[in-house]
């Protein structure tokens, strides 16, 4: 068998040329301006008044010390298992409208979160929410996550431990996610009218 052997006699080693000029490296890393909705919305000032059925409404956010926070982040994944247990007992009519299989909600009775679906709190344990049934719901990622980027991360994110503010919180009394109709929340760039419910029939269809 023939070996090949390198000639790294004559290898140099160079610094990697950089693609940008300086000046260009330097604009790239600025933060680009936030918007006049994102200024609005760290201000807690929404041009609509529910999103994807939750309504907004006034509360005191008090951010809890670290350890506090960190306890009761433990001690949901217990809770979670039992409230799962409750609503797939109870609440099967609600859990089909969102595109819950009965396999899916078979599995639920015994702690699992189904694929897609999220246990929200209504008010953070970051601003003092407990682990209590009235506390929580089932719903999509998708509304989940919009409930934080657009309402409560532009209002919520900078405070600190021992920080108390009112702040506009998206609430629902359900434990189950209703899919709004039709939802006057505004794409704040856009305008244009968001609606959840396509995003569950699809899903829907998806399981069947």
């Amino acid at each position: 068998m023939t070996q090949i052997q390198l000639n790294t006699d004559r290898y140099e080693h160079r610094k990697r040329e950089d693609v940008f000029p300086k000046e260009e490296r330097k604009r790239r890393k600025k933060k680009a301006p936030k918007t006049q909705a994102r200024l609005d919305a760290e201000r807690g000032r929404f041009n609509f008044k529910t999103i994807n059925g939750f309504k907004l409404i006034d509360v005191e956010y008090s951010v809890p010390d670290k350890a506090t926070r960190k306890r009761r982040r433990k001690g949901f994944n217990s809770v979670r298992e039992k409230f799962l247990a409750h609503i797939a007992k109870n609440c099967q009519k609600e859990l089909r409208a969102i595109g819950i299989t009965d396999k899916q909600i078979e599995q639920m009775k015994k702690g699992s979160v189904p694929n897609g679906y999220n246990v929200h709190h209504k008010l953070p344990i970051h601003g003092g929410g407990l682990n209590e049934f009235s506390n929580l719901i089932l719903m999509p990622i998708p509304p989940h996550d919009e409930l934080h980027h657009k309402v409560l991360d532009p209002q919520v994110s900078q405070m600190q431990a021992g920080e108390t503010k009112k702040v506009k919180l998206p609430w629902s009394d359900n434990m189950v996610y209703v899919p709004p109709e039709h939802d006057n929340t505004r794409d704040q760039d856009k305008k244009k009218t968001i609606e959840m419910i396509p995003y569950v029939k699809t899903m829907t269809a998806a399981r069947r």
